[in-house]
Parts: C-alpha cells; structure tokens; sequence
C-alpha cells in the first residue's frame, strides 16, 4: 500500500474510530494516536511510512506545540504560586533527573546519555492528564491547579533542555552506538553555539517582540479572518525557521515566537485559527512516535519494562511528594498532585527526537526509553482519574494519625490557598461596586426593577458579542443591574477602547470553541448575540449551545425565516428586525397623525400579534427556562420580550475619545 492517499485515507479514519471508541471510554484521544502508531510499526516500510513526509508532519506537529505553550505561558500564573513553581517544579525536575540519571550510571551509560535520559524520565504529560481532569469537571480543583504550577516548570526546563542539546553534543562527541561520553574538540564551533543561545537568541527575541504584533495589528484592522488565519500559521512558521537560521532549534524559535504573541490581544484567536491544525498535526505526529516504538522489543523486554515503570513511578512519585511539600503545599494535595506527576510525559518523544538528530542517544536506549515512555502514558489518564480519591484518602488519614491539623477553609499555608477539596475555586471578585436591582432612569423614565437581588444579580455573568449600537445598548443594561459583561468582538480598537474603560473583552470570532471559552461561556447565564447577519450569528450560538447547555441565548434576527435555523442551533430567544420596521413605521404614522400614546402602545402590540398569526412565528421564542433562583423564575425572564431596535451593528460610528 504505496499509494499516500489511500494510505492517508485509511489511517485518518482509523485514527478517527479509536479516538471514537476511547472518547465513550473517557480516556484521551492521545492513546489512541499512540495504539495506532504502535499497531502499524511493524508495517511501516511496506506500507511506505518510512520518509520525509511523515517526519515532516512529526516535525510540524512539534513547533505547533510549542508554539501553543509559548502562547499560554502567563507569568501571572507562575507569580500566583512562586513557591510551588520554583521550588515544586525546580526540585521536581532537578531530583527526578538526577536520580534517573545516577541509576542508569553504573549500567554503563554515558553521562550525557544519563543526562538526556533523566531529563526525560522527568517530565509529566499535562496534556492526558488535564483532559482527564475536564472530563471529569475537576480542572479548577486545587489539585489541577498545582498540577498545571509543576507542569509550567517541567514546559520551561524542557526549552532549556532542547536549547543546550547542542551545547551538550559540542562538549561531548558520540561513539559509534551513540554514546556520548569522549570530549570534543571545536572550540570554535562550541563557542558559536554559546553566542547563538546567549546573545542571537535575544536579539531575535526582541526584534520580533517589536515586529510580530505589529503585522498582527495591521491584519486585525483589515478584518479579513483568512488573512489573519494565514498570518497565524505563517507567524509560526516563519520565527521558527529564523531560529533555525540562526543556529537554534525550530523548535525554541516557535516558543519564542508564542511568548511574544502571549502579551497580545490576538492569543485567543490564533489559539483558535491554529487550534485544528495543531491537533491533526500532533495526530501525526504521537502516530509517528507510536510507530517509533518496537513492538517486538516491548514483548521480548516485557518484564524489565515492567520493572523499569514501577520504579520510575515509585521515584517520581516520592519525589513529588517531597518536592510539593518543600513547597509548603498541604499533604493531602501534595499526594494527590503527586500521583499524576509520576508518569512519563509527551515532551520525553521531543527530547528523544532532539537528542536521536544529534547522535547523543544510542538505538538501544532510545527503543528502551520510548516503550517505557508509551506505557506511562498509558497510564496517565487512570493516574489522573485515582488521584481525587487517594487525596482524600491521604487527608483523612493524615488526620487520624495527627500528622497534620485541619485547616479552616480559604486559609493559606502557603501560597496555595486550600479550600475544601472538589470545591472548585472561585474567582476573585472585581473592584466594582455592585449595582442595584434597579437600574437608574434615562431622560425622566421610570426605572426599571429587578425582582432579584443585586447579590444574585451580580453572581451571574454575560457574554455580549458584538459591539455596535445593539451591543453598546445590552452592555450598558447589564452594567446598569450589576452584571458582570465580557464582550467579544473582531475590531482591534473597539476591544482596546473596551479594556480602557474596565470592561472584559475579548479579541476574537465568537463562533469558535477558544474564543468563547476564553470569554467565560461555561459560567455564563446569558450570551447575546447582536452580529447583524446570519452567517455570523448561526456558528455564535450552536457552538455556545454545545459548550453551556444552560446558557440562555437571546439573537436577534433580520428575517422571520431565520427562525428555523436559529431555533435549531438553540436560541432561547429571537429578535426579529422585520416585525420592529412594521412597529416603528405605525409608530411615526400614529403620532403624526396626533394618535394618543396608549393608542400607539396598543396598536404596536396589535402589530406583533398579527405578524405572530400569519407567520406562526412569535416575537421571542420562549424555551426551557435557565435554572435560575426561584425569584427570577417569578419574574417571567423565559417569557415575551420587546426587542431592540433595527440597527445594524456594523459600521460602527466613530466616536470622540
């Protein structure tokens, strides 16, 4: 089977029905990129795998990994636990490396090998094991939290790593197995290297923290989405090929160029331009690991495999334990961050590559660490998933043999705040002040009041997308009666304009799954959706359904056959602009004819229910009611309602600062 795109053919929906079958399994889709891979090793040079093109994919898949890190590195996170990532993360990884590396010492490994290998043996996956902690809605436990504090560190030693692999190789030059134990000579070429790490890498640093988000900025204002999804991939590409030219790994380039794109109002959507093309790609390239592995050698080597994982596991796992409480972090989250930090993780395959490209990691060693690292990661997602429960068992039996004092709840032993856990932390409350349940007067109206409290009315939270005249009106409503706003929107200076006056926004198409993530629409009560045309408005609230199925979406519509689409995608509620042209001109006829105003008022509503009765369609189109406090069920909030205005949101007036 030479043919590549059968062969494409048949491995994409292979890969699409394991992912499938372990998706109804809860386990990640990564396992089952490995199984694939694994499966169909030994037949990798009669089916053609062996070449270019598959490397190529591999190789794509990695500078797109570490270009999302580079872009969700966020300094405040690692200021917010200092102590766990520097002293949890630094002894974590330095020990485990370490002591893997002193292990394999007196079995005749050369030191640099040793090196790499402990190195290796150090890190964790984040992905399996944050995925499983979705799945089972704990990624704002405690627990992840401190999982993804060590995890930030293991990501920064790895950068390091891949950066001195060169370094390493100029210092020691390979035997013919691949053992780096000899000096080399070269000193010119080593001090090259040192150049290219301590002051090329800086100055390409700076000059794309300069020039990136410029051209960036410059795409956003043009406001051509195909554009800006090509500058993205291009963007990656392009800062991880200068790194090559300048004598650094491709891969250092792309998390250099994230980095700088992370101080950007444009992370959320890259994130989501690239967010696909990024998962196939490492698709392909955990397949091209799994192919990587000898499945003869792990069935031949079974037993010292076996052996090898117990320890490792037993290693990392005392060490984590010990590492965390260095940190000040309590027992019974320290065991349970321990668990899923003992295994082997997905960064172990990058360094493996690395070190295999420069000839620092022989054929034997590196079947030997790349089965040991499959089968961890095999592991991952039941580690992660047992390590609630063995926290609490830990706790409970700290307790009973006195060997620590429970803490009230929301004190500090450290840096890490400890509330219960299983209880998900909950933001810190903003600045503002809330605002009553009564929003203020405009122009001598009567205010307007809420039957619900100004406590539970500044609980909720709002996603407004779009922010033209309709959008500018809800964002000002919701402000009024304390409810908390993101708004989301692709105009660069609407978003800027936004973040000056304290309001959240967010850069960013609001139909794909990052954007709206990143604006909070899993803990959100409402999302309106004021984009004025349909192809925008459809993606916006089906995807926002599929995420929050207790979301309560309120559109508005130009047409009343829009209706059936937007029904469908789960609106809770529609707008529609064609029966508030019919109300607006009855309007402007009744008063210059010298109509009374309850007259008007009567035949605006007489308006609506004979639209309602030839069409079958109704103004708002109450669903099931969002599980609100009692009060607002009271309130009839699921019910009828008069929609805004028919303007459109886009061009935007230009205003005055």
């Amino acid at each position: 089977m030479r043919d590549p795109f059968v062969l494409v053919t048949v491995m994409t929906l292979s890969a699409a029905l394991l992912v499938w079958l372990l998706q109804r399994w809860r386990l990640s889709p990564i396992i089952g990129y490995l199984a694939l891979g694994v499966l169909v090793s030994p037949f990798k040079e009669s089916m053609g795998l062996e070449g270019n093109g598959a490397d190529a994919l591999a190789n794509l898949g990695v500078i797109l990994l570490m270009f999302f890190i580079g872009l969700e590195f966020r300094l405040s996170d690692a200021r917010a636990m200092l102590m766990v990532c520097v002293v949890g993360g630094g002894l974590q990884v330095l020990v485990t490396a370490g002591f893997s590396g002193l292990l394999m010492l007196p079995m005749g490994v050369g030191f640099v090998e040793a090196a790499v290998l402990g190195f290796m043996v150090a890190m964790s996956s984040t992905a399996l094991v944050m995925k499983t902690f979705e799945d089972r809605r704990e990624a704002d436990s405690q627990r992840a939290r401190v999982f993804l504090t060590v995890s930030l560190f293991q990501d920064i030693a790895a950068i390091f790593v891949v950066a001195l692999l060169p370094l390493c190789q100029g210092f020691f030059k390979s035997h013919p197995d691949g053992g780096a134990t000899e000096a080399a000579p070269g000193g010119a070429s080593l001090v090259t290297q040192l150049a290219v790490l301590f002051v090329g890498l800086p100055i390409l640093f700076t000059m794309f923290r300069f020039l990136l988000p410029w051209i960036f900025e410059k795409a956003a204002l043009v406001r051509v989405p195909e554009a800006f999804s090509l500058l993205s991939l291009g963007g990656c590409l392009s800062v991880a090929l200068a790194a090559q030219f300048a004598g650094a790994s491709m891969a250092l380039g792309a998390f250099l160029g994230g980095l700088v794109l992370a101080q950007t109002p444009f992370t959320t959507q890259i994130l989501a331009d690239l967010g696909t093309l990024r998962n196939l790609a490492l698709g392909f390239f955990f397949v091209s690991v799994g192919m990587l592995v000898d499945l003869s050698y792990v069935v031949n080597h079974a037993h010292w495999l076996v052996l090898a994982l117990i320890i490792i596991l037993a290693l990392k796992f005392g060490v984590a334990i010990v590492a965390l409480l260095a940190a000040r972090v309590p027992i019974a989250i320290a065991a349970g961050v321990a668990l899923p930090l003992s295994q082997v993780g997905e960064f172990s395959f990058v360094l493996a590559q690395q070190a295999d490209a420069l000839g620092m990691l022989s054929e034997r060693l590196q079947k030997f660490i790349l089965a040991l690292s499959l089968l961890s990661m095999l592991l991952a997602p039941v580690l992660a998933a047992w390590s609630g429960r063995f926290s609490i068992y830990v706790n409970a039996a700290a307790q009973r043999w006195g060997s620590s004092k429970p803490q009230a709840p929301g004190r500090r032993r450290s840096g890490v705040p400890t509330p219960p856990e299983g209880v998900p932390i909950q933001a810190a409350p903003t600045t503002a002040t809330p605002a009553a349940a009564t929003a203020p007067a405009v122009s001598g109206a009567a205010p307007v009041v809420s039957v619900l409290p100004a406590e539970e009315l500044a609980a909720l939270r709002a996603v407004v997308v779009g922010y033209g005249p309709v959008g500018k009106t809800l964002t000002r409503i919701l402000q009024d009666f304390g409810i908390q706003p993101t708004v989301v929107d692709l105009n660069l200076e609407t978003i800027r304009r936004l973040n000056t006056l304290n309001i959240a926004a967010v850069y960013g198409d609001a139909g794909r799954r990052e954007v709206l993530e990143a604006a909070g629409i899993r803990q959100a009560a409402y999302l309106l959706v004021t984009l004025p045309d349909l192809p925008g408005r459809l993606p916006v609230v089906a995807t926002a359904r599929l995420m929050n199925s207790d979301v309560r979406i309120f559109t508005r519509a130009r047409y009343l056959a829009e209706r059936t689409m937007l029904d469908g995608a789960g609106a809770s509620g529609v707008s529609f602009e064609e029966t508030e042209v019919a109300v607006g001109l009855a309007r402007f006829l009744l008063h210059d004819i010298g109509a009374q105003d309850s007259e008007i008022e009567r035949e605006a509503r007489r308006i609506r229910g004979e639209i309602a009765l030839r069409t079958g369609f109704t103004m708002v189109m109450p669903q099931s009611p969002r599980r609100l406090p009692s009060s607002a069920a009271r309130s009839g909030t699921g019910g009828p309602a008069a929609a805004p205005p028919a303007q459109a949101d886009e061009p935007e007036p230009k205003e005055k600062p």
